[in-house]
């Protein structure tokens, strides 16, 4: 998945969340349980699959592990509502930082890092069947894609005031889902 063959004119992926490089297929065969060529298109991140395998072999999901298992196959509720985030976050380095780094592989890394802007950021998505909703703490605006007009995610239209409380619920949802993951930077709210 995500090959970004020119779409959006990208070369190459990282650190953006359009569909075609967050979508990703899960194709799962369980004999018995799963009909042969049966589609679900429940909203799932990957982080699922482990307290799904956690479930159906009757063992407790861990508190610290995130996901929750998957509705085709488990007695869990379908979601309405996916998450991304892109980014590594935390403090910046200084450079007394890079003089202790060993040489030449972490000097190198760590400078080529710094050049990205998500190094001092997180930036986070959510998506509904219908919307996504991108923050990005450094750039210059979030990103709204109303995705039955817009499929191809080619128009933001956050600063369209037609959807001021569409950005505000997707907010609220994203900051959610930010309490529920033990992050700790929020996101503007409304």
């Amino acid at each position: 998945h995500g090959d970004m063959m020119g779409e959006h004119a990208m070369q190459c992926k990282g650190g953006v969340f359009y569909d075609c490089l967050t979508r990703v297929p899960l194709i799962v065969s369980w004999p018995g349980h799963i009909p042969a060529g049966h589609v679900d298109d429940s909203m799932v991140n990957l982080v699922d699959v482990m307290p799904t395998l956690l479930e159906l072999q009757g063992l407790p999901q861990p508190r610290t592990m995130h996901g929750q298992p998957l509705p085709t196959v488990t007695s869990a509720a379908a979601r309405d509502a996916t998450f991304s985030e892109y980014g590594a976050g935390g403090p910046p380095f200084t450079p007394a930082d890079l003089e202790a780094l060993p040489r030449p592989w972490g000097r190198k890394t760590l400078i080529q890092s710094l050049r990205h802007r998500e190094a001092a950021g997180r930036r986070k998505m959510v998506r509904t069947r219908h919307w996504k909703y991108i923050h990005d703490p450094l750039g210059d605006k979030d990103e709204l894609y109303d995705l039955r007009a817009d499929p191809w995610e080619l128009s933001n239209v956050i600063d369209d005031p037609t959807h001021a409380s569409t950005v505000a619920d997707l907010r609220l949802r994203l900051a959610d889902w930010m309490i529920a993951t033990e992050d700790a930077q929020p996101v503007p709210l409304p």
